[in-house]
This record gives C-alpha cells, sequence and structure tokens, in this order.
C-alpha cells in the first residue's frame, strides 16, 4: 500500500511540476538505453520506479516505463502552470480528490502498448487540460481501453461521411464500447419494403476520440450536431 501511495503521489507531482521539455527527444528506440543509463530518474515517477541509482530491471516495470514516456511526450509543452490548474480543478470532484494520480497510473496500466497511452495523452491534453472535461475525459478512457488498437485505428481510418453514419454491420466490432449508439432501425419505404439495413451514429465520446485522436480542429467538435 506504501508504495502504491508513493507512485501516486509521484504521478501526480510528474504531471504537475516535472519539466517534460526533454522528453519529446527520446524515441521509441532510445527508450531502453535511456532507462538504463538513468537519465530519467529525476522524473518524480520514474524515478519512484527506478529508485535512486538503480535500473529498471523488472519487466513489468520497463512496458510500464515505456508507456509512461509515450504519455508525457504530447504533453511535454504544456505549462507546469496550466498542468497544475488542471489537475487542481479535477481534484474538486470529491470523487477525485487525492486520487488524481492513482488514477492516471491506472489508466496508462491498462494501456495495451505505446500507442495507445500516446492516444491516452491526446484525450487527457484536450479534454483535462484544455477544457477541464475530467469526467469526459475518464468515460473516454473507458471506451478506448475496452478495444483493440486494432479496432481503434479501423474506427480512426474511416471518412468523416463513414463514421458518422455507420452500416450495422460494419459497426459490430464497436457495438457495446461506447463509440457508437445502439443501431437504429432499417427505413422503411411502405409496409412491405424496407431499403437498407439498420445503421449506427456516433455517441457524444465517439466524436471526441475520432476528432481528437486524427487531429482534426476542435471547434468542429463542439459545433457537431450530433452532440
Amino acid at each position: 500500500m506504501e508504495q502504491k501511495n508513493s507512485l501516486a503521489t509521484s504521478m501526480k507531482q510528474t504531471i504537475e511540476y516535472s519539466n517534460l521539455e526533454f522528453v519529446g527527444d527520446i524515441g521509441e528506440i532510445m527508450i531502453d538505453t535511456v532507462l538504463k543509463d538513468g537519465v530519467l530518474k529525476d522524473v518524480p515517477i520514474l524515478g519512484t520506479i527506478v529508485g535512486v541509482g538503480k535500473c529498471i530491471k523488472n519487466v513489468y516495470d520497463i512496458r510500464f516505463a515505456k508507456k509512461l514516456i509515450a504519455f508525457l511526450i504530447p504533453i511535454k509543452d504544456v505549462p507546469s502552470e496550466k498542468r497544475i490548474e488542471a489537475i487542481k480543478k479535477w481534484e474538486e470532484d470529491e470523487n477525485y480528490r487525492g486520487k488524481v494520480g492513482d488514477t492516471l497510473i491506472g489508466m496508462i496500466e491498462r494501456c495495451d502498448d505505446t500507442v495507445k497511452a500516446t492516444w491516452l495523452s491526446k484525450l487527457f491534453y484536450e479534454l483535462v487540460l484544455k477544457r477541464n472535461l475530467s469526467r469526459l475525459f475518464m468515460r473516454a478512457e473507458k471506451t478506448l481501453s475496452s478495444l483493440s488498437v486494432m479496432d481503434v485505428q479501423a474506427f480512426l481510418n474511416m471518412s468523416k461521411d463513414q463514421y458518422c453514419h455507420i452500416k450495422q454491420e460494419d459497426c459490430e466490432p464497436f457495438i457495446g464500447s461506447g463509440l457508437y449508439q445502439n443501431p437504429k432501425p432499417p427505413k422503411i419505404v411502405d409496409r412491405t419494403l424496407n431499403i437498407g439495413g439498420g445503421y449506427c451514429e456516433p455517441t457524444e465520446i465517439g466524436i471526441w476520440i475520432y476528432y481528437v485522436l486524427n487531429d482534426i480542429p476542435l471547434h468542429k467538435v463542439e459545433n457537431n450536431p450530433l452532440i
């Protein structure tokens, strides 16, 4: 329990106070070398995992450290003051007071790999750091964690027209994930003839995930008639 509390505290301190600018210079290929050399021990959460003067040897910790670095890169240019303000706002929710660090650790742990960790960070940046929409962020994370990287990528690769009005049979992989609403019935031309099968429209979460992870200007999300 003490170690878990220490990790949660370190995570919160990392998001709020750490200078993250140098993290962007670390590519996926360099991560193993950097961790081995202990260069990142000054980042509170990594310092807690590594320990003073030690290297990460546990496979689980190495995987977590890689995902953590992937999570930090997209937010590296956000000023510390802005990060502190956003975390403070999040903690105004009594359900998460003193639990933000632990919550973020759990989210990063649930990421399958560094790709998902990067996606999670993009959502964190847009929804929490820029808009103080922490509850929406947590709902988006739940959806993201319920899908494989392959399914998320398939969703993101859809054209704008396709993703917002998808045929029921093409929506199967996403039903129950939170990306789409339940299928709507087919259109009825008369009492005996159905034209086309059912179709699905994206949920509010689906719209945000599609726009944020595809780097589409966010004002188009906020003016979207489906929300």
